[in-house]
């Protein structure tokens, strides 16, 4: 691999030639279809989703209501359904006649529903809903992630189909996200569609997702298989999207404590506000947990204690119909204590970690179908450790700090394309930054690398029930040259009731600076992990088919999927130098330059391209509605996750994976609000590729109730581990 710059001017032409289409695409008449949303109340409802799809072609675009739940959109004379959605809420829908005059405006009224997702965001900024979307996308509600009574992203994701999340609860490594049986390192992380820093690629290349609290949610979107054409590097296994929540009332403001186990205290505090055309929502929390120790028999902790602080706000200011500008800033510092077992004895390890997010976002209007969004990102993300150094033998440095620095522009506009396509594109320049001491080659200089992309996807509605997305990602890589990654996908509906979907996409991503570059020590002085720059990007292609429908209160889908990925990057144990002879015979062998000073008498673990693998399998889910209080849902996901080479079962993997839940809320007993859940994961190998140690099945279940005890107060209870049923033979 050679490092090299490459100046990209393609993405930017590309950009130059969709507005040069959008430009000159001629105007017609048009007429305003204007209305409002409410609640069953009457009080507006600010940011709701409106979809306005044309009866005739299909074609359906959308809009958010304004501060009086106002919303406005000009359309060619014909006949619209117009809906409303909010997460939370039943979406309720209008056909309205538009003729060459403007018609009446048109009130739609929301009301609550418990666990109702009604809208995504997709890659391409642009909200749908989940019943007309070409793309797979399954979501996690507010009011799941409230009645949840978790206090981390790990733990709710670690219920859903198909996706399986390590948590303090659970065996095996902690914060890692698994989407269909692809690793977190594969997986891109997003909140409110900007990336998420956190040293990726040098602790075990996953994202913590403990450090994300889900009291700032309004959603979780989670995209699976392998999305790179839209979303860029990193996407290759899946997305995880999280929404921050909206402000919907003049003022609100919510005060929360809790106390668990382990010394668990809980404290947060948030308000939001709508102001004319001014909106804000901030939050500040903390959260404490003592260590805890499932082995008595060792030295070392299982679990380290902590204490973390976050901190978050978001603003946005709407100038005109057509022109709005949003700030958001969140932020966390987090200080753990770890107890290892040394060569000599116990060792303590104290980690600082902290991390800033800060984005701009532009949405403008140049007519009534076409919009620009513009977006400029900056996150840093920084840690610093020390280990007590008197267990430790040798000369050791004690004090290592590892950082981070994103910075992002990306750019798109969407224009509608006559009366069947809706048409998108866009461009991004990425530049990502690590420095390290005593990790990093040349100790605390810095590496970086940046990209350039251009992206477009046509959505077109083939025929009134036939939806088509065409799309295709180019990247210009810093260095590993252009890479091109396609993206197709149909959905059909056969009735009303019952919709099918189809897709292809492929992933490219490029091996992140730590795999790259850095060298990791581990504080026992047991095992060193070395980069490795002439590493390969791995490539992958996602294939799923499969269908959903909605029969009464009963929902039901199923999916079939497939994932093949090349190239994949692992660690492989390549020995023990123990003298400075056989340490520069693994260098030689392998091309790893000297620069990188391994030490000696340790386990040598190298980055390399060693497999070629796949996953496939079955996901389904169905959700009853028992009444307008009671809903019963569940899930089930068989997984086949192989090496090609050996035919050999995947680490790490659980072949089944399940899970149940019941919901129930009622007006009486004062308000009650309660659910029951179970999670359950099959027997999984826990060693090597060749594993012959497989670990046990395992399940959670978990209670939650909630009750209002005067105006304005609630309590709450959450048991974890119901049954305490840790482990199963």
């Amino acid at each position: 691999m050679r490092a090299r710059v490459i100046w990209a001017a393609w993405p930017f032409r590309a950009a130059a030639l969709l507005v040069a289409i959008v430009v000159s695409a001629a105007a017609q008449d048009r007429v305003a279809l204007e209305g409002r949303v409410i609640d069953g109340t009457g009080v507006p409802i600010p940011g709701a989703s409106v979809f306005i799809r044309d009866i005739a072609t299909g074609l359906e675009t959308s809009q958010g209501s304004g501060p009086q739940g106002e919303f406005s959109l000009e359309v060619r004379p014909g006949a619209y359904r117009v809906s409303a959605a909010e997460n939370d809420f039943q979406t309720v829908s209008e056909e309205v006649e538009v003729v060459d005059r403007p018609p009446e405006p048109v009130v739609l009224t929301l009301r609550p529903a418990i666990l109702t997702q009604s809208i995504i965001v997709t890659g391409s900024r642009e909200q749908e809903l989940v019943e007309t979307s070409v793309a797979k996308v399954e979501m996690i509600a507010r009011s799941q992630l409230r009645d949840s009574g978790y206090e981390s992203v790990s733990d709710i994701l670690s219920e859903e189909p198909g996706v399986v999340t390590r948590t303090s609860r659970s065996p095996g490594s902690r914060a890692g996200t698994q989407i269909h049986g692809i690793d977190s390192r594969q997986s891109l992380i997003l909140i409110d569609g900007f990336p998420v820093v956190g040293a990726r690629g040098v602790k075990g290349g996953i994202l913590n997702m403990n450090r994300q609290s889900t009291n700032r949610l309004e959603r979780v979107e989670i995209v699976k298989g392998a999305s790179s054409a839209l979303y860029g590097s990193d996407a290759i296994g899946g997305v995880i999207n999280m929404i921050t929540r909206e402000p919907r009332q003049r003022f609100d403001a919510d005060v929360t404590a809790s106390a668990a186990s382990l010394g668990g205290v809980d404290l947060r505090a948030d308000s939001g506000f709508v102001h004319g055309r001014w909106s804000g929502f901030f939050a500040a929390e903390r959260h404490k947990r003592n260590p805890y120790d499932l082995t008595p028999q060792d030295i070392d902790t299982t679990g380290p204690g902590f204490r973390r602080y976050d901190y978050m706000g978001k603003l946005s200011r709407e100038f005109s119909e057509n022109l709005k500008v949003g700030l958001i800033a969140n932020a966390f510092d987090n200080r753990q204590a770890s107890v290892f077992a040394g060569r000599t004895g116990a060792q303590v390890t104290t980690t600082n970690d902290s991390a800033q997010n800060y984005g701009a976002t532009l949405n403008a209007g140049f007519s009534a179908v076409t919009q620009l969004q513009a977006r400029a990102y900056y996150g840093k993300y920084d840690e610093n450790s020390e280990v007590d150094l008197r267990a430790v033998p040798g000369p050791f440095e004690g004090k290592a700090n590892l950082n981070e620095r994103l910075y992002r522009f990306d750019a798109s506009l969407s224009h509608v394309l006559g009366n069947r396509q809706l048409l998108q594109g866009g461009f991004d320049w990425t530049s990502n930054e690590y420095r390290g001491y005593n990790r990093l080659v040349g100790d605390n200089n810095g590496q970086s690398i940046r990209m350039a992309d251009a992206w477009f996807q046509d959505r077109i509605q083939a025929h009134p029930r036939l939806s088509l997305t065409v799309g295709g990602r180019a990247t210009n890589h810093s260095a590993y040259g252009s890479q091109m990654v396609p993206r197709v996908g149909l959905m059909y509906r056969a009735t009303d009731g019952l919709r099918v979907r189809a897709s292809f996409g492929q992933g490219f991503r490029a091996p992140d600076l730590g795999q790259l570059y850095y060298r990791f020590l581990t504080t026992s002085g047991i095992y060193q992990i070395i980069g490795n720059p002439s590493l390969r990007p791995e490539l992958s292609s996602t294939t799923q088919v499969g269908f959903d429908s909605n029969v009464g209160r009963l929902r039901f889908g199923v999916t079939y999927f497939r994932n093949d990925i090349r190239n994949l990057i692992q660690t492989e144990l390549v020995g023990r130098p123990r003298t400075p002879e056989q340490l520069g015979a693994i260098l030689t062998e392998f091309g790893i330059g000297s620069a990188f000073s391994p030490g000696l008498n340790r386990l040598t673990y190298l980055y390399r391209n060693i497999d070629n693998v796949f996953t496939t399998g079955l996901e389904s889910r169905a959700q009853v509605r028992l009444s307008d209080n009671m809903i019963v849902t569940s899930g089930y996901t068989y997984l086949d996750a192989r090496d090609k080479a050996t035919g050999g079962f995947l680490s790490q993997r659980h072949k089944h994976h399940g899970n149940f839940r019941v919901w129930w809320t009622t007006k009486r007993l004062g308000g009650l609000r309660t659910n029951f859940r179970g999670t359950y994961l099959g027997k999984w190998p826990i060693v090597g590729r060749r594993a012959t140690l497989i670990a046990d099945s395992y399940q959670l279940w978990d209670w939650y109730v909630a009750k209002p005890i005067r105006s304005g107060f609630e309590m709450y209870g959450v048991i974890d581990n119901l049954f305490d049923w840790e482990l199963l033979t």
